[in-house]
């Protein structure tokens, strides 16, 4: 036994066992733990189109009921969107759209939910991914200056935040693909 333990073969065996093992426990976890990420993605794609779109849900769950509430929209396919859409969403209850779209800011593409409403005014608008530079460029994704659009169907009329021109410029861009948008997807 000794020879073994002190040789290149035993040292060589334990570790790969080791390995073996970890590596058996890594994919029963990624199995285990896949769906549930999953869902909770689709919960938080859900949670953020009803955020910009209130009116879109059709029912709540009780508070504290493990199942989810009906999904409130329905993703539009077979559409060709303007450049910056990613996504277009229907509320199943015809109160309006979600966009998922972006144009380049400062430090990069800055994405925003944007709901409007089946008027075409934009009643919601969430800055979700972005690089922009703290306490600048993250101003435009204030709810404070986000209300000035709301009512509106044309990002004119509202001034950018001094010292985020870029990012602001961002968010116009951003308004006009989803008009766009909302001029193909109303009649889908």
């Amino acid at each position: 036994m000794k020879k073994f333990r002190d040789g290149m073969l035993g040292p060589t065996v334990i570790l790969g066992t080791i390995c073996l093992v970890i590596t058996f426990a890594l994919a029963g976890t990624y199995e285990a733990t896949k769906e549930p990420i999953r869902l909770a993605g689709l919960r938080a794609a859900e949670t953020a189109r009803a955020l910009v779109l209130p009116a879109a849900r059709t029912e709540e769950a009780p508070q504290g009921a493990e199942e989810e509430a009906e999904e409130s929209f329905v993703l539009i396919e077979g559409i060709a969107l303007p450049e910056g859409v990613k996504e277009a969403y229907k509320a199943v209850n015809g109160s309006g759209y979600v966009f998922v779209a972006g144009a380049k800011g400062f430090g990069g593409v800055v994405t925003f939910y944007v709901g409007v409403d089946a008027d075409g005014n934009y009643v919601g608008i969430n800055m979700f991914d972005h690089d922009e530079t703290p306490g600048l460029g993250t101003k435009v994704g204030a709810d404070s200056y986000l209300e000035k659009y709301y009512g509106r169907n044309t990002p004119s009329g509202v001034d950018a935040i001094t010292g985020a021109t870029r990012t602001s410029n961002a968010l116009k861009n951003t308004l006009l693909a989803c008009n766009e948008a909302y001029e193909l997807v109303k009649e889908a």
